[in-house]
């Protein structure tokens, strides 16, 4: 009765906080439309995800950009021999930490084509970038990529000095599947108690309430369930893949966590045209009314994780923007 009595406020919180923010007008950016059809996308069904060879699914991506590769270093962390990438295009010591968990559903491992974004990345926001190869499904499923991601953090947090970082100065950053892990792990340090560690921890395209009932209920999920690049399809295939059976465990779903105070400060990016958009809309309330403080944005014309957007594009900036402007504040404290 009590999970039933939850959910029912959940709904209607979730509608409530619909109605408060307006993203837009419905209108898909032009440049986005177009970038879809020149990538020739199209939509699969649960049943066609469900047929395909895994191995078309995990290593699908853009094509390898190449950087230079005196800007980053290959390592293994703690007892699990963990990949990370440390990329510090800078050559500076006592940088701001940025560690980075990728997306791609929980199904994709760190592909070579997400590189030169972590190059990117380190350089638009001054940082040393670790990005966390964590293990994937379906070889590997929950809790292996929670354990790997939360494992890496306490190594970095340990450690990264021992590579140039700034360990008083650390973001955790995630796409997606990876901006989950973000969120979770965010969690798991404060149960520890070191959450302080975390001076920052940034999400974009959060999937926060994993259960089918969420799919089935969203509005965003009903509204970009087709035709956006990421779909409700996907987003079933992606869960039942990683954590069959596991939707209610707050480590999978971490909005069904009841106290969020004293978590780090939070930056959250939601797209209109993403199934996930709602999620993130409402977690960025649940974290305001726990006293967290939170930076968020909803990119009115935008697909998931503002995928498709060039880098002078206005969208872009701003978002790059927010996240200076939040690192910039988080880090003084």
């Amino acid at each position: 009765m009590k999970k039933l009595v939850f959910f029912v406020l959940l709904g209607f919180v979730l509608n409530q906080q619909l109605v408060a923010q307006t993203c837009g007008t419905r209108q898909l950016d032009p440049a986005i439309a177009g970038f879809l059809k020149m990538i020739g996308y199209t939509d699969l069904t649960l049943e066609q995800l469900r047929s395909l060879p895994i191995e078309q699914l995990k290593f699908a991506g853009p094509p390898v950009r190449p950087y230079p590769q005196e800007d980053v270093k290959r390592i293994k962390i703690t007892a699990d021999s963990i990949p990370v990438l440390v990329f510090n295009p800078l050559h500076k010591p006592n940088l701001p930490i940025v560690i980075n968990y990728h997306g791609g559903g929980f199904i994709s491992p760190l592909l070579p084509a997400l590189e030169y974004s972590l190059w990117q990345e380190a350089k638009t926001y001054g940082a040393i970038v670790f990005a966390v190869d964590y293990r994937v499904a379906p070889e590997h499923k929950f809790p292996a990529a929670v354990n790997d991601s939360y494992n890496a953090f306490k190594w970095i947090a340990g450690h990264g000095s021992e590579l140039g970082g700034d360990t008083s100065r650390i973001a955790l950053m995630g796409n997606s599947a990876g901006a989950n892990l973000v969120a979770v792990i965010a969690q798991k340090a404060k149960k520890e108690g070191i959450s302080s560690k975390i001076k920052l921890h940034v999400m974009n395209g959060l999937p926060v309430d994993c259960s089918p009932k969420n799919m089935e209920t969203s509005v965003s999920y009903q509204e970009n369930a087709t035709g956006y690049f990421q779909t409700k399809a996907a987003c079933y295939f992606a869960i039942e893949t990683y954590a069959p059976g596991q939707y209610t465990n707050p480590e999978v779903s971490p909005i069904l966590t009841e106290n969020l105070q004293g978590l780090p400060p939070a930056v959250i990016i939601n797209a209109e045209f993403d199934p996930l958009r709602d999620d993130g809309i409402l977690y960025a309330a649940k974290l305001r009314k726990a006293g967290v403080k939170v930076w968020d944005k909803c990119f009115a014309g935008q697909i998931h994780c503002l995928i498709g957007l060039q880098p002078d594009a206005p969208a872009q900036k701003e978002y790059e923007n927010i996240i200076r402007m939040a690192m910039n504040e988080s880090f003084q404290k």
